[in-house]
């Protein structure tokens, strides 16, 4: 007891002084935050009544689970997508964005991302996420991966989910749709925005089999604030070399010619509708909806 009582006085005695209580304040508070044990137990899925889980970075998501967890195998297809030598995942961007640990990762509760608790938990990511996606990078991306499911579905059921998970997301955007944005999903200026921020969006599912730039294990979806193609399109020279060569990287990845589908955004005859999702096969995707925000 003696010694705890005189342990204690010498620590107040040294946190009244100046120096400390300085450095003290400069410290960000996630330094004087104690780790969760939970964090490196590698558990699979958040229980429920949970809250929605935070965005990880890169070195968050090696600490957090283990390699036997489904998110660990999830995030390390992902690095193995984009990292490999031998075979040049033709997004070299999103390459870039990894490389240089500007992307954040969210992972979901169930495999279907348009059910109720994983429309919450995009949505709360969406608004931590866009906030801050500048200081992030000019290659970041939020990237959603989901729990891998018994059977893979057809491409067209995986596209429902999507589209249905968008509607959701709509409905609980805190924000008015932007003006200058049009409202009906089948016009070439249209694309999906959350919290005022107008995004690009790429989903990857078990079903591509042969779009193999567009495969994952489980459902994942990129999301690109639109912002990132102002810098990286900034003159037309750049847009062109830059869609050279990722559409050339395209054609030797995938296992089927480039989909007719890809385009400039707002150019005549190419809606971002048929872009997000591209099916396993050169038909257009079909957007079961008019407007999200109806």
């Amino acid at each position: 007891m003696a010694t705890g009582a005189i342990l204690y006085s010498v620590l107040v005695r040294l946190f009244k002084r100046p120096p400390v209580r300085s450095l003290l304040r400069r410290l960000p508070l996630k330094a004087l935050q104690v780790s969760r044990p939970e964090a490196s137990k590698g558990t699979s899925r958040p229980k429920a009544g949970e809250e929605p889980q935070k965005l990880l970075s890169r070195l968050e998501v090696e600490e957090a689970f283990k390699a036997q967890t489904w998110q660990r195998q999830g995030f390390d297809f992902l690095v193995t997508l984009l990292t490999s030598k031998d075979r040049v995942y033709p997004c070299v961007y999103a390459a870039k964005g990894f490389k240089a640990q500007e992307h954040a990762y969210t992972f979901l509760s169930s495999p279907d991302p348009s059910a109720p608790a994983n429309v919450k938990q995009i949505a709360a990511a969406l608004l931590e996420y866009l906030p801050r996606s500048r200081q992030l990078g000019p290659n970041t991306s939020l990237v959603i991966i989901a729990p891998p499911e018994a059977q893979a579905l057809p491409d067209t059921e995986y596209n429902l989910q999507f589209w249905s998970l968008l509607k959701a997301l709509a409905a609980l955007d805190p924000q008015p749709w932007p003006e200058n944005i049009p409202q009906e999903t089948d016009t070439e200026g249209w694309c999906f925005c959350f919290a005022g921020e107008p995004c690009f969006m790429a989903v990857l599912t078990p079903a591509h089999q042969s779009r193999r730039s567009r495969y994952a294990p489980t459902v994942c979806i990129a999301i690109q604030p639109k912002w990132i193609f102002d810098i990286l399109f900034s003159t037309p020279q750049k847009r062109e070399g830059a869609l050279r060569k990722v559409r050339g990287l395209v054609e030797g990845f995938d296992d089927i010619p480039l989909s007719p589908d890809l385009g400039n955004y707002g150019e005549k005859g190419k809606l971002e509708t048929r872009q997000y999702f591209l099916l396993d096969r050169n038909e257009s995707s079909v957007c079961p909806f008019q407007n999200l925000k109806t």
